[in-house]
């Protein structure tokens, strides 16, 4: 018993600041609790701050078989100056989470176009309950279009797990699921970028890394706020 007391002192002595986010196991890989919030920075590959995003779950409306969720999203400039922000729809059932297939589209795209001039197709954005290594993820895109020839497109598509492991950020320590894929985007210039995002239980995409046709990393996002609900 003394043994394991100097034991239990010891790791405390050696790793102070240790911080692990703690896991639901039927939650889903994205925020799903009403007043949940995730801050995004976007970073260049010099660590510079480009960008953010924050995302907050605003209304949780709670059924028998499934949980409908409103997530506010918010652009921030690289000052943190609030730019826009938008409202996606999601669904969470059995520990999977679908999403508006908007969520793709970057919010101040979104903030310059009135949605009633635009028709809107796609595929919802969608992570299952249970993963696992090689498993083949759904595509998901999002199409903006007028009667004018003005297009928008942005689309991830060759989804698939590649792994499970622990990644340390600024916040704390995350269990992941690491997913790579490819991403899209058609705007006045198609961009093309093969990505690895790696998703939390109950939290979301907590690092994304974005490399070009060379597999050289060109940008990055990270995770540096995260706010949970205190259910105890």
């Amino acid at each position: 018993m003394k043994s394991l007391i100097l034991t239990f002192i010891a790791f405390l002595i050696i790793f102070p600041s240790l911080n692990i986010i703690a896991q639901e196991e039927d939650a889903p890989y994205f925020l799903y609790e009403k007043g949940a919030t995730i801050k995004i920075g976007h970073f260049n590959k010099r660590k510079v701050p480009q960008g953010y995003t924050v995302y907050t779950i605003t209304n949780v409306l709670e059924t028998d078989s499934v949980n409908y969720l409103t997530i506010k999203a918010e652009s921030l400039d690289k000052y943190q100056k609030p730019l826009n922000e938008t409202e996606y729809e999601a669904e969470f059932q059995n520990g999977e989470i679908s999403i508006d297939m908007l969520y793709l589209m970057p919010i101040d795209t979104l903030a310059a176009i009135s949605e009633n001039d635009w028709d809107i197709i796609g595929r919802n954005f969608s992570m299952p309950a249970f993963l696992a290594n090689g498993i083949s993820l759904a595509s998901t895109y999002v199409i903006l279009e007028t009667d004018d020839a003005k297009y928008f497109k942005v689309s991830e598509y060759s989804r698939m797990v590649d792994n499970f492991e622990k990644l340390k950020t600024e916040v704390g320590e995350f269990e992941t699921c690491m997913v790579s894929s490819k991403l899209e985007l058609q705007f006045a210039e198609t961009e093309l970028y093969t990505i690895q995002t790696w998703y939390s239980k109950g939290v979301g995409p907590v690092r994304i890394n974005y490399y070009n046709e060379k597999r050289k990393l060109v940008k990055y996002s990270e995770i540096v706020e995260l706010t949970l609900p205190d259910n105890s």
